[in-house]
């Protein structure tokens, strides 16, 4: 074998971290003979210089829209592989159309807010132009849809060992059961229909709707039994231990009282309060959550803050009662609008979930025009975004 300098060869943590890929997608691009990361002696994959060219080269025409499919043909037909000036020259195609495109995007926003300057109404169809400039924003359904993933059959024995109950938190319960060919899951948001799992591997599976937002990746202890599961939601991870029926039904008889008392948990009302007091700032009190809790309000803040900004100030808090995954449920009235929140506590008082409800907007119109609140705060946020990218282009010199 070649002597090979070792600093050369990234761990498939260290290629998923440096590079800002999941380990599923490594692992897919891998299935379909995008890559082939050599192995070392003790059978870890291993990526070098000519798979994070490869990988780039995946990720520009991935960008471009083409499907993994598609990749396959144009990187392992006879052609041979795009050249790295090549890519680099397609990449600056796509970036030169994506500044084109933010460009458009933002004389939309900066017309809509003139119009609303000299106190005119937004037509259905500026406001649908405006959603659809957002969500131009937003990462490629591609890059996370089930496109890029691909499904293994499981036995149907693996799929058995799987089904039982998991822990959440003093007295949440995660249900997974097998139906016919498939493993299902209880609605992770309270309220909502079970979901079916898909395998990508024998421990790993995605969610029906979701693949590449949830992941589920099924543990075992030494001896080789399930011993939990653990769910990955944006980069952050949550372990859930398995549990007997015995310490399911407890459970399920202490979240049922909880739920029928409507009582709200000791200090949960502050700590919300104090909470979205920071969010408001921008600096949330990361010590008086959950290290997973502190690491989801992180990612999220960037949408958040704006959003609590443009409630503006906070004038009360009233409690709803607990809701039936017993979380306790409180609307904040602010200045402009009210908001509804869902926030739990652990014993030791820390905050381990607390979640914006964004499917029940509670404020009353605005006096304007008859505006409500989410048409409002999306321009709110519309301009805020225009105001940081121009901010971004004077920081480096592409502002005209």
């Amino acid at each position: 074998m070649e002597s090979i300098d070792p600093s050369v060869w990234l761990s498939v943590a260290d290629c998923a971290s440096r590079t800002g890929l999941t380990v599923r997608a490594l692992r897919v691009y891998e299935h379909f003979g995008l890559i082939a990361p050599r192995r070392s002696a003790g059978g870890w994959r291993q990526y070098g210089p000519h798979d994070l060219a490869k990988l780039n080269t995946i990720t520009l025409l991935k960008s471009a829209g083409l499907s993994l499919a598609q990749i396959r043909k144009v990187t392992c037909g006879g052609a041979g592989e795009p050249t790295l000036q090549q890519v680099l020259a397609m990449q600056l195609d796509t970036w030169k159309r994506r500044r084109a495109d933010a460009g458009r995007g933002q004389a939309i926003v900066e017309g809509a807010l003139n119009r609303l300057r000299t106190d005119q109404s937004l037509s259905v169809d500026e406001l649908c132009d405006l959603i659809r400039r957002l969500e131009m924003t937003q990462p490629s359904k591609n890059s996370a849809g089930h496109e890029d993933v691909a499904w293994v059959s499981v036995d149907l024995a693996v799929l058995d060992s799987y089904a039982g109950f998991y822990r959440r938190g003093e007295c949440g319960i995660t249900k997974i059961w097998r139906d016919g060919q498939k493993l299902f899951i209880a609605a992770p948001i309270p309220g909502g229909d079970s979901v079916a799992l898909h395998p990508t591997s024998e421990t790993e599976f995605y969610p029906t709707h979701g693949a590449g937002y949830f992941q589920y990746t099924f543990l075992s202890n030494p001896q080789g039994a399930v011993s939990g599961v653990r769910m990955r939601v944006q980069g952050v991870e949550f372990t859930f231990p398995r549990i007997d029926g015995a310490m399911a039904e407890r459970l399920m008889t202490k979240l049922s009282e909880r739920v029928q008392s409507q009582k709200p948990l000791p200090g949960s009302e502050a700590a919300l309060r104090r909470m979205v007091e920071g969010i408001q700032t921008g600096n949330p009190p990361y010590e008086e959550m959950s290290s997973q809790m502190g690491q989801l309000i992180k990612k999220q803040l960037p949408l958040l803050q704006p959003l609590t900004e443009y409630l503006g100030v906070f004038r009360s808090i009233e409690f709803r009662g607990v809701e039936s995954g017993g979380a306790d449920q409180y609307d904040v009235q602010c200045e402009r609008g009210t908001s509804r929140w869902r926030i739990v506590l652990s014993a030791d008082g820390k905050i381990t979930l607390a979640i914006y409800d964004w499917d029940r907007p509670k404020s009353a119109p605005s006096s304007r025009d008859g505006r409500g609140l989410t048409e409002d705060c999306a321009v709110f946020v519309h301009k805020r975004a225009a105001e940081e990218k121009t901010l971004s282009q004077v920081a480096d010199g592409s502002a005209a």
